[in-house]
């Protein structure tokens, strides 16, 4: 037996190996897939400052394949420009991400299962759990863990396409091609882009792939490669708990046969405005490392550091999808009027907005009304 048996070798899962083993717990992680990374159902687009907190296990600057230094924000007629001075995210290999956090728990003296899908109670091999298997969890079914309420289902393309500026990204929040969603162009060369859109109304997606790949006059042109994935857009009420072998709940103080905690996709720990869960999934997954045998502490430790950064990408997302046509155009307007372009600019964060209303955030954008020399 094992001290803790984390399943799924995605950042969430990887990063919740590495704590366990650094802090002298016996782990074993399992991944489903013969090769780590492989497939990579993600558009591989991570913010500088989520890189950072993660390179004490992942030396990113090696898989980098290009900088985003902008951001292009399209409404139905109007579009708003963010420039950074700074990178403020990168198109990383997101196959070598998780492939080289997999080696390093390995280096580490850590034991990897590849190729072996966990589907039963009887294949865990330890009491404490990690689920870390993506938005349709086994771990979570098996545990009967509540539902993720609301998903995307997305879809992405490897185009040859050249992009009018190489450090931009553009995202598009036209609803009439992506419907409860976002599409984007991400440039990865200045011959190539990831292009891809979600829809959150089922049936949607084939007529939106189609009227997008038509706006950007590449409905003739074929991918070198294409995934569709599913996007969870909200959290699970519940990620963490003490349940018997059966599945079923139990009291606090009981004797409980397992302790389960759900980290990264399978929780629901993704971006809702965006989809992004890369840095959200590899955090909660070291707390999740940390604070496996603990499923209440992990449940308020979570909540607690990250929370309320999921809930305002969600209520972004909420917002968005309440809006008509011209009201994207109003809300893209309205922002440049209130300055909230140039706040964005000094002090915008792509994962955690909470930072951007402490009251050093709050200072930077009172000083966007300064007079300038």
């Amino acid at each position: 037996m094992y001290d803790l048996h984390v399943v799924g070798a995605g950042p969430a899962g990887t990063f919740a190996a590495i704590t366990a083993l650094r802090e002298g717990k016996k782990v074993l992680l399992s991944e489903e897939h013969p090769q780590v990374g492989v497939p990579a159902h993600c558009s591989g687009l991570v913010s500088s400052s989520g890189l950072e907190q993660m390179k004490d296990v992942v030396d990113y600057r090696r898989i980098i394949r290009n900088t985003i230094t902008r951001a292009n924000l399209h409404g139905h007629k109007q579009r708003m420009t963010l420039s950074f001075p700074y990178p403020k995210a990168y198109v990383i290999d997101r196959a070598r991400l998780d492939q080289m956090a997999a080696e390093k728990y390995a280096e580490e003296g850590g034991k990897i299962e590849k190729g072996k899908k966990i589907s039963e109670l009887s294949d865990l091999r330890s009491r404490l759990v990690v689920g870390a298997d993506g938005p349709i969890s086994t771990v979570a079914r098996l545990f009967n863990f509540p539902a993720i309420p609301a998903y995307a289902s997305s879809w992405q393309g490897d185009y040859a396409y050249s992009s009018p500026d190489l450090s931009a990204v553009e995202v598009f929040f036209d609803q009439s091609w992506a419907p409860g969603f976002i599409g984007w162009v991400i440039p990865v060369s200045g011959e190539a882009a990831k292009i891809g859109l979600g829809v959150t109304k089922k049936g949607d997606l084939p007529r939106a792939k189609k009227k997008f790949l038509e706006h950007l006059h590449l409905s003739k042109a074929r991918p070198s490669a294409e995934f569709s994935a599913l996007i969870p857009l909200a959290v699970r009420k519940k990620t963490a708990g003490l349940v018997e072998r059966s599945g079923r709940p139990v009291a606090e103080k009981s004797r409980a046969h397992y302790s389960v905690v759900l980290a990264g996709d399978a929780a629901g720990q993704v971006k809702a405005s965006s989809g992004g869960g890369i840095f959200f999934g590899a955090s909660c997954g070291r707390l999740a490392g940390r604070l496996a045998a603990d499923a209440a502490e992990y449940e308020r430790a979570w909540r607690h550091a990250y929370g309320s950064d999921l809930s305002m990408h969600r209520l972004l997302r909420s917002t968005l999808d309440v809006m008509p046509m011209w009201g994207l155009d109003a809300w893209l307007l309205g922002m440049r009027y209130a300055r909230l372009d140039k706040w964005l600019i000094s002090a915008g964060e792509m994962d955690q907005y909470s930072k951007m209303v402490t009251p050093r955030g709050l200072l930077a954008y009172a000083k966007t009304w300064l007079p300038v020399d």
